[in-house]
C-alpha cells in the first residue's frame, strides 16, 4: 500500500509540474508575437482566401461582361444595373454548383472547366459580333458554326490576331484561378455558411435583377419584354449580359418564347394617306380610277369561330383587322414576263458608278429608281437577308429563320407563286450548297432545282470567293432558250469579305481596275471584288438581248446586308466605320444610314420610258409585295410584313432594334429620339408622342406576327388544302 501511495504522490507532483510548465509556455507564447503568431496569421489568410474563392466567380462574370462592352465600344454604364446583379447571381450559382462536389480535385476540375467554357464563349461571341454584327444563338451555333468555321477560318484567324489583346484579357481569370487557387483552400468559415451563403446571395441578386426587369416601362420594347416575349439574343444580351442572354435562349428553345400581348392600335393617330377624291390633290374633272384590293378570299370569321388555340385565334383576328393595300396603275406591269432575282453578297449603293460599273448604273437609273431604300442587317447575316426579301417577313430573332422554314408552306414566295403558273423555276449559288442549309431551304422556296457547289454547279475556278461572272456563264443555258417563262434566283458570293488583295481572289483579279481610285486598300478591294458582279450583269443582259428576251425579262437585284466586312475591330465608332465613311464621303449615321442600300428593278421594256422614281422610304420586306403586284399575281397583302411601294399604304421601314422610319420621320429606339422628316410638323407634342407610340405598336405587331407565321406554319393552315 505504501508503494502505491508513493506512486500516486509522485504522479501528482509530476502532473503539477507539467501544469506549471504548460502555463509558463503559454505565457511565453504571448510574450513572443513575432515567433508564435504565425499560425493565427495563416488562419486569417486562409479565411481571406476562402472569401476570395467564393467571390471569384461573381467577379469573373462581371469582368467578362464589362470587358465585352468595352471591346465592342458599348457604354459600360448603360444597363449596368442588370449586368451587375445578373452577373453576381450567375457567379454565385456556378460556385455553388461546383462546390456540391465533395472531392477537392473534382471541385477544381469543375471550376476550371466552367471558367474555360465561359472564356471561350465570350471570345466566340465577341468575334461573331465583330464580324457578323450579331451574337450567335444556341440553335444557330449548332446549325451553322461548323460551316462558318470552314468558310471563314482564315478570317477568324485574322480577327484573333488583330484582337489578340482581347484574347489575352479574357484568359486572365483562368490564369489567376490556376495560380492563386493552385493548392486546396482550407475553409475556416463554417461549412454550412460557406455552402448556404453563396446560394442565398445567388437568389437575392437574381431577385433584385428581376424586380428591376419587371419594373421597367420605358422604350418601344421594355426590358421586361426583351426578357420575355421580345427576346432577341443580340439585343437582350447587350441589355442583361451575355450569360443571361444564353440562359434565356436555352430556356426559350426548350419551353418556347412567352407570347406577346397584342397592343391596341389607335387608328386616329395615323396620319391619312393621299385621298384620290380630294380636289386639292388634282383637277376635279379627272375621274379617279377605282382599284381593287390585293386580297384573297380567306374566311377569317370561320377560322376564328373554329379555333381554340390562343395564338392562332390572335393571329386570325390580327390579320383580319389589317387593311389590304390597293392595286394601282403599276399592277400587272410585268405580267407574264420572265423574272431573275439576285441577292448580291454585301452589295451596296457605293458600288454603283457611271464609269466604273456602267451596267449596274444603267439598271439602277433606267429601271425603277429607288432613292431611299434600306436593307437592315437582321440576326443571321446573309440568310436572314434572303429571308426578309424572299418571304416578305421580319426574320425571327435568335434562329436561322430560313432554315426553320424549310418544311413550312411558303405560299407567297415568288418561286412558289410563279411555279403555280407554270414557270420554269431554278435557283443557283456559287458557294457550298449546304451552307445555311440551303440544300433544304431553297427547293422549298419553289425552285425545282437548287444548283450550287456540291449540287451540280461545275466549271468555276476553285478560289475564294468564286466568280459571279463564271456562275452566269455556266448556268444561263439552263433557261435562256426555254419555251416556258422562267423564274430564276441567284445568290452571289464574289462581293464577300475579306476586303484585301491577298485573301480575296475576286479583288485580286480586278485589282488593276481600281488602282487609280483615291481610296484605301480595303475600299479598293471591296469595289474590285464587286466588279465581278458588274461583269456578271453585263454578260447576263447581253445574253438576254442577243436572245431577244431583254424586254420580256425583269431583273430584281438587292443586297443581303451592308458591307460589314469593311468594319474595323476598333471600339471607337468613328474608327470602326472609317472605311464605310470613306466610301460615303462623310461620317455616316449608324442606326439608319448604315443600312441604306440599293434596290434595282430593271427590264428592257422600261428603258425607253421616263424613269419611275420611288423616293419614299422602303426596304427589303417591301420587295415581295411590290414585285407580286407588278406581275399581277394573286396575293394577300395583309399576310406580309412589307407593302407594295406603289400602293396607298403609308411607308414603314423597321429595324432589328425596333427603330423605324416613315414618311413622317424616324425614331431611334436606342436613344428614344424622334426626328421629323423635312417639311413635317405636328400640332403638339402630345400628337407627336401619340404618333410615335402608335407606329411603335405597329412595329411590335409586325415583328410578333411574322414570328408566329414561322412558328405556327400559318400559311399551311390557310392554304395547305
Amino acid at each position: 500500500m505504501r508503494k502505491i501511495y508513493s506512486y500516486q504522490g509522485a504522479y501528482a507532483k509530476k502532473k503539477s509540474s507539467l501544469h506549471r510548465n504548460s502555463s509558463e509556455q503559454f505565457q511565453n507564447f504571448n510574450n513572443k508575437p513575432e515567433k508564435y503568431t504565425r499560425p493565427r496569421r495563416l488562419r486569417e489568410a486562409s479565411e481571406a482566401k476562402s472569401l476570395w474563392l467564393i467571390a471569384f466567380f461573381p467577379l469573373m462574370f462581371l469582368y467578362d461582361e464589362l470587358l465585352l462592352r468595352i471591346a465592342l465600344g458599348e457604354s459600360v454604364f448603360k444597363y449596368f444595373f442588370y449586368v451587375f446583379f445578373f452577373s453576381l447571381s450567375a457567379g454565385f450559382l456556378f460556385y455553388s454548383l461546383c462546390h456540391l462536389l465533395k472531392k477537392t480535385r473534382a471541385i477544381r476540375i469543375a471550376s476550371i472547366s466552367v471558367i474555360a467554357f465561359f472564356t471561350l464563349l465570350f471570345l466566340v461571341e465577341f468575334f461573331c459580333k465583330q464580324f457578323f454584327t450579331f451574337f450567335m444563338g444556341i440553335s444557330v451555333m449548332f446549325q451553322s458554326a461548323g460551316e462558318m468555321m470552314r468558310s471563314y477560318f482564315g478570317t477568324a484567324v485574322n480577327l484573333v490576331l488583330k484582337s489578340f489583346h482581347i484574347v489575352v484579357l479574357y484568359f486572365i481569370p483562368l490564369v489567376v484561378y490556376c495560380i492563386v487557387f493552385k493548392e486546396p483552400v482550407s475553409h475556416r468559415i463554417p461549412p454550412l455558411i460557406s455552402k448556404l451563403a453563396p446560394a442565398a446571395l445567388c437568389v437575392i441578386c437574381y431577385g433584385i435583377a428581376i424586380i428591376g426587369v419587371l419594373c421597367s416601362s420605358s422604350g418601344i420594347v421594355t426590358s421586361r419584354e426583351y426578357y420575355t416575349s421580345e427576346f432577341n439574343i443580340t439585343e437582350s444580351s447587350m441589355r442583361f449580359g451575355l450569360v443571361t442572354g444564353f440562359r434565356l435562349d436555352a430556356q426559350y428553345l426548350i419551353f418556347g418564347t412567352p407570347k406577346a400581348k397584342m397592343p391596341e392600335i389607335d387608328s386616329s393617330t395615323l396620319l391619312p394617306v393621299d385621298d384620290p377624291d380630294d380636289p386639292e390633290q388634282g383637277s376635279e374633272s379627272i375621274v379617279p380610277v377605282e382599284y381593287g384590293d390585293n386580297i384573297m378570299d380567306i374566311d377569317f370569321n370561320s377560322l376564328i369561330a373554329n379555333t381554340t388555340d390562343e395564338t392562332l385565334l390572335s393571329m386570325h383576328k390580327y390579320f383580319a383587322s389589317q387593311p389590304a393595300t390597293k392595286q394601282n396603275e403599276y399592277t400587272g406591269l410585268f405580267k407574264g414576263k420572265n423574272l431573275i432575282v439576285i441577292t448580291a453578297e454585301a452589295f451596296s449603293h457605293y458600288v454603283i458608278d457611271p464609269q466604273r460599273t456602267p451596267t449596274l448604273y444603267r439598271m439602277a437609273t433606267k429601271g425603277i429608281n429607288f432613292t431611299n431604300y434600306y436593307q437592315p442587317a437582321w440576326g443571321v447575316s446573309t440568310s436572314d437577308g434572303e429571308y426578309s426579301h424572299l418571304l416578305g417577313l421580319v426574320p425571327k430573332a435568335g434562329v436561322n429563320s430560313m432554315k426553320a422554314s424549310a418544311e413550312n408552306n411558303l405560299y407567297f414566295t415568288l418561286g412558289n407563286q410563279l411555279t403555280r403558273l407554270g414557270y420554269l423555276s431554278l435557283a443557283y449559288h456559287n458557294n457550298s450548297n449546304t451552307y445555311y442549309g440551303r440544300n433544304l431551304t431553297h427547293p422549298n422556296l419553289g425552285y425545282s432545282k437548287f444548283i450550287a457547289i456540291g449540287s451540280g454547279l461545275e466549271g468555276l475556278d476553285k478560289v475564294w470567293p468564286r466568280s459571279d461572272l463564271q456562275m452566269m456563264q455556266h448556268t444561263i443555258s439552263d433557261y435562256i432558250n426555254s419555251t416556258q417563262p422562267f423564274n430564276i434566283y441567284y445568290m452571289t458570293v464574289s462581293g464577300h469579305a475579306e476586303y484585301n488583295f491577298s485573301g480575296n481572289m475576286m479583288a485580286y483579279r480586278n485589282k488593276d481596275a481600281v488602282a487609280d481610285l483615291p481610296y484605301s486598300e480595303p475600299c479598293k478591294a471591296y469595289l474590285a471584288c464587286n466588279l465581278e458582279l458588274e461583269y456578271a450583269m453585263e454578260y447576263l443582259i447581253g445574253q438576254l438581248e442577243a436572245a431577244g428576251k431583254a424586254d420580256d425579262t425583269v431583273i430584281v437585284l438587292t443586297a443581303d446586308h451592308y458591307p460589314y466586312g469593311l468594319e474595323t475591330e476598333s471600339a471607337d465608332k468613328t474608327e470602326k466605320y472609317r472605311y464605310i465613311n470613306e466610301l460615303a464621303g462623310h461620317t455616316i449615321e449608324t442606326n439608319f444610314e448604315l443600312h441604306k442600300n440599293a434596290l434595282i428593278i430593271w427590264s428592257g421594256c422600261l428603258e425607253d420610258q421616263d424613269p419611275i422614281v420611288v423616293d419614299e422610304p422602303c426596304y427589303s420586306l417591301d420587295i415581295l409585295p411590290t414585285v407580286s403586284n407588278l406581275f399581277g399575281l394573286e396575293y394577300d397583302s395583309r399576310l406580309l410584313s412589307g407593302r407594295d411601294v406603289f400602293s396607298d399604304a403609308a411607308p414603314l421601314v423597321l429595324f432589328r432594334n425596333y427603330s423605324w422610319i416613315t414618311d413622317k420621320g424616324s425614331y431611334n429606339a436606342s436613344t428614344h429620339e424622334f426626328v421629323a422628316a423635312q417639311g413635317v410638323s405636328f400640332a403638339s407634342e402630345d400628337e407627336q408622342n401619340a404618333y410615335i407610340k402608335n407606329i411603335s405598336n405597329i412595329v411590335k405587331n409586325k415583328v410578333s406576327y411574322a414570328k408566329y407565321i414561322l412558328e405556327e406554319d400559318y400559311y399551311d393552315i390557310l392554304f395547305g388544302n
